[in-house]
């Protein structure tokens, strides 16, 4: 074992457990699997994942703490699946003697976690002889670094084609407005050719109107003129035969006072 590995836990069991729930995430996981190797060997990379996400979602030490508040414990739970509570598992570890019916800790380990997930026995885990599996645990961590170096570029990758798609999304939109402001705009050029188109037809119709009423008006006036020429003509008429009528009359008085002088 590295020398950064403790390998004993000091007084009673449940002081053995609080030791160790106070290790950072790594040393929980690797006193877990130094304990249980031969019925979870197969978990170890699973392990080391919970690991790395109680590191992320520690916000304050990060992979150095040893527990997680109890908001980010449910999200570590819900990111692995995991239908479990945070309050179902501290019952259970008190119904196995692993933590006092009146303690309340203020966060949750990752060994609380273990212990609850894999239903092992907690006094055989805190006085676990720590044996040489260094090699096949480190194995596991660099599996896990590999799936972790691998989900990194396909998240990068994901990241890309996100971010690609929604600058495509964003010129797409781009376009959809500019032909809708083009499709408005062209609608209101339309819009006003036909207002002045009617406006024209309006203003032509009011100058055929005018047009026709001058015209009528001419002909009126015209027949006006025709009839005073006419009036104008019988008067001259009358007033000439009036003229023969009075020169007749004068006519016919000077033969009568002629005779009267014979």
């Amino acid at each position: 074992m590295s020398a950064q590995f403790p390998t004993t836990l000091n007084g009673t069991d449940n002081e053995k457990l609080t030791e160790l729930c106070g290790f950072p995430y790594h040393q929980q996981a690797v006193w877990f699997l130094n304990a249980f190797w031969n019925e979870h060997e197969g978990e170890a990379e699973k392990l080391w994942a919970f690991v790395d996400k109680c590191s992320e979602f520690d916000y304050e030490k990060h992979e150095e703490g040893c527990g997680l508040d109890e908001m980010n414990a449910h999200r570590f739970l819900e990111a692995f699946d995991e239908t479990m509570t945070v309050r179902e598992m501290r019952a259970n570890l008190r119904e196995s003697g692993a933590i006092g019916e009146k303690e309340r800790p203020k966060v949750v380990p990752l060994i609380h976690v273990l212990l609850f997930k894999y239903n092992v026995d907690w006094k055989r885990l805190v006085n676990s002889s720590q044996g040489d599996n260094a090699e096949k645990i480190a194995q596991a961590q660099d599996r896990l670094a590999q799936v972790k170096e691998a989900f990194k570029q396909s998240e990068e990758a994901a990241q890309q084609a996100k971010k690609a798609l929604a600058e495509a999304k964003q010129r797409e939109a781009e376009a959809m407005q500019h032909m809708q402001q083009q499709r408005k705009q062209d609608k209101k050029k339309m819009q006003h050719m036909q207002q002045q188109k009617k406006q024209d037809k309006e203003k032509q119709q009011q100058y055929k109107s005018r047009e026709e009423a001058a015209v009528a008006a001419a002909e009126e006036a015209k027949q006006k003129e025709d009839a005073a020429h006419a009036a104008a003509e019988e008067a001259k008429r009358k007033e000439e035969a009036a003229h023969a009528a009075a020169e007749e009359a004068r006519q016919k008085e000077s033969e009568a006072v002629e005779k009267q002088q014979q």
